[in-house]
C-alpha cells in the first residue's frame, strides 16, 4: 500500500522498533524517501558554512591516511567511507535513526510481507537495554516462552551491550532450523533460553464469535501487514452477519505495521475523522500533516472495547488513541509501549539504507506518546490461568447493548 506524494512514491508504515531477527517494522511511518532512486549528496551551498568547517577533519583524515600510512594497500576506501558514515549515523543518539550496510540489507518490511524465518520477536531500546515488545503470535519466540518486557542480555552465550539494533539483530536472525541461545533478564531473574528458528507466517487479523446471552465478534489483529485492512472486514462482515450486537478489538501485544492499514483499520469503526497528525518537534498545527479514516465506516455504531497492553505499540496504539479520541471505544488492559516518532528510509548510493527520524505522530487530541504510550479507561491486569481484560470486556459490551436495548 502507498501514500502517493509529490515527485515519488513513499510506502508507509509503523511499528515498534524492530530486531529484524525474524520480523520487522521500524518505528512509525518509515517512509521510502529515495523511490528506489540513489540520494544524490547535497551540493557544497546546501551545508552550512559551520559544518563545512567540522567535516574538514574527515578530509584532513582521509588525506593524511592516503599521504603517509606505511601500509596503503590495505586503506579500502568503501569500508573507510561505510565507517564513517555508521559513526556519523551513532553519534545522533537516536536508537531509531540507524544504517545498515549492503552485506545486511534492512529486512523492515519481512514480516509486513507475509513470511520470514527467524524467531519471532520484535525489540525496541529502553534505558540502555533491549526490550521485547512482544514475540509475535504462532512464532518460535512464543513457543519457547520469551515474554513481552524480557530484556536481553545474551545471544549464544555473549553479552548484547554495546551492540547497536542492527548488529544484535544479525547475530538473532538465521536460516530456519538453526539454534539460537537467548539469555533474558526477567523481573530480576536471568534465564537462558534455547529456541530453533523457524518460517513464521503471518496472519494479521483472526476473529470469532463469543456465543453468550449477548452474541459479541471479537477481533485480533497481530500485526498490521499489507492485507490487514481487507482481513478484517471479511472478518466483521461475516460476524456480523451471525448477530454481533458489539466488538472487542484486541491489539494486546501488537507491535505495529503499515501505518496505511492502521488507518484502514480506524476507517472500519469510523466515519470522517482524524486517525492522526505527523509533525516535527518545532512545527505548529498548521504546518502539521493530516492522516483522515477513508471509506464508509463498516462498523461505525455497534459497542466498541480495545483490548491493549505494554506490548501495544506504534500503529497499535495510533488505532486505540483514534478510537478513544472519537469517543468510539473504551480501552481496557494496561499501558501500552509509548512508539510515537516517524521514520524515513533513503536507499544510498552503495545500497545501504539510512533510516531517519523525522518527526513524531500525535494523537487526534494533539498527544504525544513518545516514551509514555496510552492509559487505558479501565485498567485490568492480565491474571495467570484467564483472560480477565476479555471477560471486562465482554461485560462492558453487554452492558451498553443493553442500554440500547
Amino acid at each position: 500500500m502507498t501514500i502517493r506524494l509529490p515527485n515519488a512514491p513513499r510506502t508507509v508504515f509503523t511499528a515498534s522498533l524492530a530486531a529484524l531477527c525474524l520480523a520487522g517494522g521500524y518505528g512509525l511511518g518509515m517512509h521510502d524517501a529515495s523511490g528506489g532512486r540513489f540520494v544524490a549528496p547535497p551540493a557544497p551551498s546546501q551545508i552550512s558554512v559551520n559544518d563545512q568547517r567540522a567535516f574538514n577533519v574527515v578530509w584532513e583524515t582521509l588525506g593524511t591516511l592516503e599521504r603517509d600510512y606505511y601500509r596503503p594497500e590495505r586503506l579500502d576506501a568503501q569500508q573507510m567511507a561505510s565507517a564513517a558514515a555508521k559513526a556519523m549515523v551513532d553519534a545522533v543518539g537516536d536508537p531509531y535513526t540507524t544504517l545498515s550496510d549492503p552485506q545486511h540489507p534492512d529486512a523492515a518490511t519481512a514480516q509486513l510481507r507475509g513470511t520470514f524465518e527467524g524467531i519471532g520477536i520484535e525489540l525496541d531500546r529502553r534505558d540502555g537495554q533491549y526490550t521485547v515488545v512482544s514475540p509475535l503470535v504462532g512464532s518460535p519466540a512464543e513457543r519457547a516462552g520469551v515474554h513481552a518486557s524480557d530484556a536481553i542480555v545474551s545471544v549464544d552465550g555473549e553479552a548484547v551491550s554495546g551492540l547497536s539494533l542492527d548488529e544484535l539483530a544479525r547475530r538473532i536472525r538465521g536460516p530456519r532450523g538453526s539454534q539460537v541461545l537467548l539469555g533474558v533478564s526477567r523481573d530480576g531473574q536471568l534465564l537462558e533460553l534455547a529456541l530453533v528458528r523457524d518460517t513464521v507466517t503471518i496472519e494479521s487479523v483472526r476473529g470469532r464469535l463469543l456465543r453468550a446471552d449477548v452474541p459479541l465478534a471479537y477481533v485480533r489483529i497481530t500485526t498490521f501487514a499489507e492485507p490487514t485492512g481487507q482481513q478484517l472486514r471479511e472478518q466483521l462482515g461475516s460476524l456480523i452477519a451471525q448477530d454481533a450486537r458489539g466488538v472487542v478489538l484486541d491489539l494486546r501485544g501488537n507491535p505495529g505495521g503499515y501505518l496505511t492499514s492502521a488507518v484502514d483499520v480506524t476507517s472500519a469503526f469510523l466515519n470522517d475523522g482524524v486517525v492522526l497528525y505527523q509533525a516535527r518537534d518545532s512545527s505548529t498545527s498548521e504546518t502539521r500533516r493530516v492522516f483522515r479514516t477513508t471509506g464508509t465506516a463498516q462498523v461505525p455504531d455497534l459497542p466498541l472495547a480495545v483490548l491493549v497492553d505494554h506490548g501495544s505499540a506504534s500503529a497499535a496504539e495510533i488505532v486505540a488513541a483514534a478510537l478513544r479520541d472519537h469517543q468510539r471505544a473504551v480501552l481496557i488492559g494496561q499501558q501500552t509501549f509509548g512508539k510515537g516518532t516517524v521514520q524515513e528510509l533513503h536507499t544510498l548510493s552503495d545500497a545501504s539504507q539510512l533510516r531517519l527520524t523525522v518527526a513524531q505522530w500525535l494523537t487526534p487530541s494533539g498527544h504525544a506518546i513518545q516514551g509514555e504510550g496510552l492509559q487505558p479507561d479501565v485498567a485490568v491486569a492480565a491474571v495467570e490461568g484467564q483472560d480477565a481484560p476479555l471477560d471486562a470486556a465482554v461485560q462492558l459490551l453487554r452492558e451498553r447493548v443493553a442500554g440500547h436495548g
